[in-house]
């Protein structure tokens, strides 16, 4: 039977986490025969976070896994701890926050299904400035072949996720890797949502060092020198 995994980094998230699982598991429906996998990877929150996915875990404790991190690394390194517990035929990375909507994934698994080794969706929402510029830089210097647009809810294959682990870079975008090793993606379009609860934990500071950290990233990447 097939495995779905889900990758979902979580940081202060306490206020979402019931209905984040509530929406996951309304969502199963959508499927047959088809297996679920729930990676939850507590940021180093310093709210009840934790606790509130241990609740979720001993009631599904055959589809749901934490990792509890010690220190705030941010979601895309926290995605990258998650990836490592994975054993789903097929890796689904979303927030926690419910502003990607759960649905979504059936027509990714069906797109998945059709061949597709990485089905990217891209967010029909105005940018920020901030983002715009970030997403225009990776484009227009590293990762040529990425869409315009934003991107961090995707769908990829297994096969992806064992050359992703081997890559020399791992503390970066993981939404530009994933198109920078397989340039060939099948794309969705979809409206954010706008967060119901809870207040989002990118700040502006983390913003910036997660800019410049990625900017260094590829810059020494590309000139060969392996970080």
């Amino acid at each position: 039977m097939t495995k779905i995994s889900f990758v979902i980094p979580c940081f202060n998230n306490e206020e979402n986490i019931d209905d984040l699982f509530t929406s996951l598991i309304e969502n199963e429906k959508q499927f047959s025969d088809v297996d679920f996998e729930y990676v939850m990877v507590d940021d180093a929150s310093k709210d009840k976070t934790f606790d509130a996915l241990k609740k979720w875990q001993i009631k599904y404790i055959d589809k749901v896994k934490l990792k509890q991190l010690t220190k705030n690394i941010g979601s895309h390194k926290a995605v990258f701890k998650g990836l490592n517990s994975v054993t789903g035929d097929c890796v689904i990375v979303m927030a926690a926050d419910l502003q990607d909507p759960p649905e979504l994934s059936y027509k990714m698994f069906q797109e998945w299904q059709s061949g597709n080794k990485l089905v990217l969706a891209i967010k029909n929402n105005p940018l920020p400035a901030f983002s715009k510029l970030f997403h225009n830089i990776m484009r227009t210097l590293f990762v040529k072949q990425a869409p315009k647009g934003a991107f961090d809810y995707v769908l990829f294959d297994r096969s992806l996720l064992l050359e992703l682990q081997m890559l020399s870079i791992i503390n970066c975008n993981i939404f530009y890797r994933l198109v920078d090793l397989h340039p060939e993606f099948s794309i969705l379009s979809y409206t954010k949502e706008k967060r119901q609860k809870g207040k989002s934990g990118w700040t502006s500071s983390k913003k910036i060092f997660f800019f410049l950290e990625n900017i260094a990233a590829y810059s020494l990447n590309k000139s060969g020198i392996k970080k």
